[in-house]
Parts: C-alpha cells; sequence; structure tokens
C-alpha cells in the first residue's frame, strides 16, 4: 500500500473534487432551505391576510388582473387592431349566471320599463373585462360583425339597489359585472356603430 503522502498533487485532485462538489451541495441545500423558508411564509402570510380581510384580498386581486388585462387589450387593439369582444349566453337569472361559462347572461330580473336589456357575467367568470372601460371604448359581441359603443355608464351598490337605479340606461343593451372586494357594480349601455 502507497503512503497517500507520498503521492503527487495529480493523485489528490480526486479528493479535492469530492470535497469542491461536497461544498457545492452544501451552499445548494441552504439556498434551497432558505428558499423553501420563504415560500413557507409568504403561504402563511396570504393565508392569514385571506381569512382576516379578504374583501381587501380580493380588491388587490382584481386590481392587477383588471390591469393586467387593460394593457394586453392595448396591444391587441394597437398591434392586431382588434377591438376586445364579448359572448352573449343564456337568458335567465342567478342560476344561468353561476354556470360561469365565460358568456354574460340576460338578466330577466332585470326587466323593467326604461331599463335595456342587462347581460351580465361575475367578474371572475370574464366579467371584470369591462371594468376598465370607459364611455367611447368600442367592442364586439362575439358572433356579430356588428360594432358597439359604449354611450353610457351607471354604477350601482351590490346592496340595496334595485333596476330603479337603471333607469334611463341609454343604450340598446347593457352589460353589467362587478368589482373585486367593494360593494359596487358597473353597468355600460351599448349602442351600435354605424
Amino acid at each position: 500500500m502507497t503512503d497517500p503522502l507520498q503521492l503527487g498533487p495529480e493523485h489528490d485532485s480526486p479528493r479535492r473534487a469530492k470535497r469542491t462538489a461536497k461544498k457545492r451541495r452544501g451552499a445548494w441545500t441552504a439556498v434551497l432551505t432558505i428558499f423553501g423558508v420563504l415560500l413557507l411564509v409568504g403561504g402563511v402570510a396570504i393565508g392569514a391576510s385571506t381569512l382576516l380581510a379578504p374583501q381587501a384580498v380580493e380588491h388587490a386581486y382584481g386590481t392587477v388582473k383588471v390591469s393586467v388585462a387593460e394593457k394586453v387589450q392595448e396591444v391587441q387593439e394597437e398591434v392586431f387592431e382588434e377591438l376586445p369582444s364579448v359572448k352573449k349566453g343564456a337568458s335567465g337569472g342567478k342560476t344561468e349566471l353561476d354556470w360561469c361559462d365565460g358568456t354574460f347572461t340576460e338578466m330577466l330580473s332585470y326587466e323593467r320599463e326604461g331599463v335595456p336589456p342587462v347581460w351580465a357575467a361575475h367578474n371572475n367568470c370574464g366579467g371584470d373585462v369591462i371594468l376598465p372601460w370607459e364611455k367611447g371604448q368600442r367592442l364586439r359581441i362575439e358572433g356579430s360583425d356588428q360594432v358597439y359603443e359604449i354611450v353610457d355608464i351607471r354604477y350601482t351598490s351590490k346592496i340595496w339597489s334595485s333596476t330603479a337605479d337603471l333607469v334611463g340606461l341609454k343604450g340598446e343593451f347593457a352589460l353589467q359585472s362587478c368589482f373585486y372586494g367593494e360593494d359596487r357594480m358597473k353597468f355600460i349601455g351599448l349602442e351600435p356603430v354605424e
């Protein structure tokens, strides 16, 4: 057997390589552990805030989601010269609205003299597309080549409001959705553009 102290430096490199590899693994283990702890703490913080302040979390989530969607829409309009579109679905009430199929439901309970037909969608089911829109915004209804323009906007409370708040809303029909984490709904009156 040969004494390791008598061997030259070329025989020491496998040991050195093993030590270096072991140090690297130790460093990566430390980095991954720290990253895991940060994810865990972040998850606990999000969970706690969701339990303690759900409306604030919903509002923050909705604000970010609507902002991102608005930027995507701007790019579509500028680069692809493509108008935003929405899809009308079934007629009915809350049951049809809760299908959450990405369409706007004609709300028969909103029928009243002086109120245009109202098509609604939950914000988290595609209805939030209308939240950043203002008067003058143009859009299409899927399945039609007709272009519509927003001619009127109404904001109402989700609680203690009635169709009386919509009397006089201009437009051939209206789209409606709710804001995230707020006691507020938005109605937009639409007219066809010649």
